[in-house]
């Protein structure tokens, strides 16, 4: 029996991991910021050839 309910609560905490806030503020102190952004960002990072 404890090993069922360790296991269900490892599965939780495992499936928690990947879930996303559906709104990030950005950090403090930065004026206008597009936040979050996609890295790497395509207008520095050159594409392969």
């Amino acid at each position: 029996m404890k090993i069922i309910v360790l296991s269900l609560c490892v599965a939780v905490l495992l499936t928690g991991c990947g879930v996303k806030p559906a709104k990030v503020d950005p950090p403090p102190g930065v004026k206008k910021d597009s936040f979050p952004a996609v890295y790497p960002d395509p207008k520095t990072d050159p594409s392969p050839k």
